[in-house]
């Protein structure tokens, strides 16, 4: 029993060890393959064709176009083929005026084709097909809006990654220029220009710059997780960015971006076809209180024998057609009540669509405020950069001299490279407030250009 025990813990352990070991070869030749590079185009068709919600929304339009064309097959005429065999182990009885008589044969065989088409039904066939495209044209709509979420969800994570690696350089740089700065100020402590405390000083700049790089390091490659988790890529594949936070290139028309927003973001149009719908159904209900009309027709085939060889004497065919007509003349108020209801969600979906208009109204000019300002920023720290520079070559220069302190350094320093994290920081603010106001009216900035 023991040795059947041991045997099976060692087998676990193989197995698990197994397991892990081709984990760790599966991790060790995605953290080798060659990096991925992606443009931000390719970050979005590849978040397009493999992200989960955009997937879900596709799955949920062609239930709405399956749901369109079933509501179609209502208008077309319906077709059933039925036959039955039944064998009789006692012969059926029929009794009249205290006889009975044997009124079936052992084996009875029946079949029968009919049709029936509708020819009126109150408008309601009309209203089914008419709400049917209304839910399709939503659902286009739908998958619109989710397709605009992960382009936008993309640019985010795409931006962040750039302005992370921007930070990275600049908190780069600036360890360089603390080093720099070392190294001068020891040239100076050992000609005697200089105290030892200004060393000292130095050396807590040079170490304070370290974490600060690695943490901007540390961003960046955390960005680049989220991003390829947006991407549906593995965490541990390797990936780079070809791209940077570009100048600014200007604002598009806030009027014409409003504009396009009420016509053609895809929630405004959900939002419409939902009232369409909502309308139709209005009149899929009331036409469950009017008259219904439709055409039929069948024709049976029936025979009865001793055996299932039925002769021309065993068996016949019978034919019919024919209109039909059913109307509801009391239905204890379930139509009315119906229709009601149906009306009253009809109303809600009014308010609901103009809820929605005002709400992409607020976004636009919330997103466009947000990319002005963040122009506004870009271009002012763009000019502060140029004179920052300015001031600390003037300031390096002036140190050696022994005209300018180590704080003056210090602080032209610390200037200079806050003013370049503003400046990314702003242009990253600019891009992303542009991908936002592209979702937030549904077209691309070129249409929103006056």
């Amino acid at each position: 029993m023991e040795e059947s025990s041991l045997n099976w813990k060692m087998k676990t352990a193989g197995i698990l060890l197994a397991a892990l070991t081709i984990l760790a070869a599966d991790r060790a030749a995605a953290a080798d393959a060659a990096p991925l590079a992606l443009t931000l185009d390719d970050a979005i068709k590849l978040a397009l064709e493999q992200n989960i919600d955009a997937e879900r929304a596709r799955y949920n339009l062609a239930i709405f176009e399956s749901e369109y064309r079933q509501a179609i097959g209502t208008a077309l005429p319906q077709v059933t083929l039925s036959g039955s065999y039944q064998h009789n182990f006692e012969p059926p009885l029929a009794f009249l005026g205290g006889e009975k008589f044997i009124a079936g044969l052992p084996n009875v065989l029946n079949g029968e084709a009919a049709f029936t088409q509708a020819l009126y039904s109150g408008g309601k066939i009309t209203a089914v097909l008419r709400g049917g495209a209304a839910q399709r044209e939503e659902g286009r709509a739908n998958l619109a809006q989710t397709r605009d979420d992960v382009i936008l969800t993309v640019k985010q994570s795409f931006y962040a990654v750039l302005l992370a690696s921007a930070t990275a350089s600049i908190e780069a740089d600036n360890l360089a220029s603390a080093e720099e700065h070392m190294r001068t100020i020891s040239e100076r402590y050992k000609m005697g220009l200089d105290s030892d405390l200004n060393v000292l000083r130095q050396e807590v700049e040079v170490a304070n710059a370290k974490p600060a790089l690695i943490t901007a390091r540390n961003q960046v490659e955390l960005g680049l997780t989220m991003l390829k988790d947006t991407l549906g890529l593995d965490v541990d594949r390797p990936v780079t960015l070809v791209g940077t936070l570009d100048e600014p290139t200007g604002m598009p028309s806030y009027d014409k971006a409003a504009e396009i927003a009420l016509s053609r973001r895809p929630e405004v149009v959900a939002a419409h076809q939902k009232v369409v719908v909502a309308q139709e159904t209005i009149n899929v209900d009331a036409a469950n209180g009017r008259p219904q009309f439709s055409l039929f027709g069948n024709i049976q085939w029936n025979g009865q024998g001793q055996s299932l060889d039925l002769g021309p004497n065993d068996r016949g065919t019978s034919s019919a057609a024919g209109l039909n007509m059913t109307f509801p003349v009391f239905t204890g108020g379930q139509v009315h009540e119906q229709v009601s209801q149906a009306r009253l969600v009809y109303e809600r979906t009014l308010e609901e669509e103009a809820q929605t208009r005002r709400d992409v109204l607020v976004d636009v000019k919330r997103q466009w405020l947000g990319a002005e300002e963040a122009l506004e920023r870009a271009q002012s720290e763009r000019t502060a950069i140029g004179q920052g520079r300015r001031a600390l070559d003037s300031t390096e220069v002036r140190y050696k001299a022994g005209r300018a302190s180590q704080l003056d350094l210090i602080d032209t320093t610390l200037a200079l490279n806050r003013t370049r994290t503003n400046y990314v920081q702003a242009l990253n603010d600019y891009w992303t407030s542009l991908a936002a106001l592209e979702r937030a009216a549904g077209v691309p900035l070129k249409e929103m250009t006056p």
